[in-house]
This record gives C-alpha cells, sequence and structure tokens, in this order.
C-alpha cells in the first residue's frame, strides 16, 4: 500500500517544487547565518580600526590597517549580498515569505548601503593622512549599515525564509 504524500505545492512555472529545495533553501540560510558570525567579526575588527583613524589622522598605520580590514571584508561582502539577493529575497518575494514592510525597508538599507559604498574611495595606505578621517568616517556609517542588516536578518528575514519554507513543505519539518 503506497503512503499518501503531502500536497505538491506549485512552483511559478506552474511545475512542482524541487524535492531539493527544502535542503537547499534551508542550506543557503544556515550558509547566510554562518557569514553573518564572520561578516561581524570583521565589522568589528573594522569599526574599531576606523573610529581610531577617524581620531587620529596622522597615525599612519591605523591608515595601512584600515585598507587591510576594508579589503577583507569587501572580498567576502559582495557574494554575500548577491546570495541574498538573488536567492534569499527573489525566493522569499516568490512565496510571499517576506511581508511588503519588510522588503520595502530591505530594499531601502540596501540601497543606502550601495550609496554608502559608492562613496567611498579606493582605500590606498599611500594616500596621505589627510584622507582618512573622511574614509574611517564613510567606512564607520558602512558598519553601522552592515551590523543593522545582520541583526534583521538573523532576527526577522532567514526566520520567515524557514518559516515559509517548512509552510510549503511541512512533511520536511518532521524528521521521517
Amino acid at each position: 500500500m503506497d503512503t499518501p504524500r503531502a500536497a505538491t505545492i506549485n512552483s511559478p512555472c506552474g511545475g512542482p517544487l524541487p524535492d531539493l529545495e527544502v535542503p537547499m533553501i534551508s542550506t543557503i540560510v544556515s550558509c547566510l547565518s554562518c557569514e553573518h558570525r564572520k561578516l561581524d567579526q570583521r565589522i568589528i575588527q573594522l569599526a574599531f580600526a576606523a573610529s581610531h583613524a577617524a581620531s587620529n589622522p596622522d597615525w599612519r598605520d591605523d591608515g595601512n590597517r584600515l585598507a587591510e580590514l576594508w579589503d577583507e571584508l569587501e572580498h567576502s561582502l559582495w557574494p554575500h549580498l548577491q546570495i541574498e539577493d538573488e536567492l534569499i529575497l527573489s525566493w522569499g518575494r516568490t512565496h510571499e515569505a517576506i511581508g511588503a514592510d519588510l522588503m520595502a525597508r530591505l530594499v531601502a538599507e540596501r540601497k543606502e548601503l550601495r550609496d554608502l559604498l559608492a562613496s567611498l574611495p579606493r582605500l590606498d595606505a599611500s594616500q596621505g593622512p589627510e584622507s582618512w578621517p573622511s574614509s574611517a568616517r564613510t567606512l564607520l556609517a558602512i558598519v553601522q549599515k552592515l551590523d543593522v542588516h545582520i541583526e534583521r536578518y538573523d532576527s526577522e528575514v532567514l526566520p520567515a525564509i524557514l518559516r515559509a519554507l517548512f509552510n510549503d513543505h511541512p512533511a520536511a519539518a518532521v524528521p521521517h
């Protein structure tokens, strides 16, 4: 005798959702959460260096460290934001996992972050000390935006994605 299967949910393309969707989205959410922990550490280090550079423009070592820390963070930040945009937000919209108010806040925050990133000049340790305070203040604003971003994703967005995922696929929430 065949065991009854949960009703198949149709994708926007009209066909059933792939069996791998639940583990794939769940894994992406877990990976993003882990990435947030790594970004948090880099953000704290960058915030410390940027606040020091902003208040001590004559100390060249601060500029070197600031450029180093920003390069490390920037290297991992862009792929991370792209994954969030293309997979999580796209999936969240399609499956109505993220409410309109939260989505509007996320879009506005992302625009603010991109504007800040665009206003940041290329950090180069060979720049004169007079340029560090301005760059450091911009980096502090970026760090604050990223901190809010991580907090919102960890407390609202990623849990909403998981709730929608397991509401769409109730059999996946209970181990067999």
